[in-house]
């Protein structure tokens, strides 16, 4: 997971914490713990580019009719460098290709690390990804599967609620789910991610108690 203390955050006296805290050093690591946040969705997407075989090539990969037992990925960077597929400014997370026990599958997936939907922001997503589909469908030749990944919940039924069923559920896909898909162990990335979290932890108290208001106001309240 990513860590508050690499976050940079606003570092000026103008930004909202700043004016709702009314404490210019409470309000900045705020703003750096805001940043991390932010940041987690891209560091999840490393560690599941780290734990996959990613596809070197794609365009030429794509020539090829039958593709090696295994699970291959090309992430959304790849899509955008692509000279064969047609792409746009809302290019999927990642496009996953399986084959096993001679069948092809390709899924096209969008990766959320929260548990908390822009349910307007979302749909369009989805309509992003089946657009993807239906633009590039005679260069996959695979049959084509779009889900919306998130990460931290354990019920598809939550993610159908989450999004309030404005993408079916068929396309709704667990963390678990996802990482059984790629065949990586979906505990092991959330173990790795906790420590993260604790080291979180500490900085940020750390951190806090550093700052004199903060220190003498828990004390006072303490006494």
């Amino acid at each position: 997971m990513a860590q508050v203390r690499n976050a940079k955050g606003r570092s000026d006296g103008n930004s909202g914490y700043v004016r709702l805290l009314g404490d210019e050093r409470l309000g900045q690591l705020i703003s750096r713990l805001h940043s991390t946040v932010i940041s987690a969705g891209s560091e999840l997407e490393r560690i599941i580019q780290s734990s996959v075989t990613r596809i070197d090539d794609l365009d030429q990969f794509l020539e090829v009719e039958i593709m090696p037992d295994g699970v291959f990925l090309a992430h959304k960077s790849d899509l955008k460098k692509s000279q064969v597929l047609q792409t746009s400014a809302a290019e999927p997370d990642f496009v996953i290709f399986k084959r096993r026990n001679n069948e092809q599958r390709c899924h096209v997936i969008e990766l959320k690390d929260g548990d908390a939907f822009d349910t307007k922001k979302s749909a369009g997503e989805r309509d992003s990804m089946h657009s993807f589909v239906e633009k590039n469908a005679q260069h996959i030749q695979f049959r084509v599967s779009v889900h919306v990944v998130a990460f931290n919940q354990d019920s598809r039924q939550a993610i159908y609620d989450g999004f309030k069923r404005k993408i079916p559920l068929t396309e709704c896909m667990t963390g678990r789910e996802f990482c059984d898909l790629l065949e990586i162990d979906y505990d092991e990335i959330v173990k790795q991610r906790q420590q993260d979290a604790n080291e979180n932890f500490e900085y940020f108290m750390t951190e806090l108690l550093s700052i004199d208001r903060v220190r003498e106001d828990i004390r006072r309240r303490l006494e």
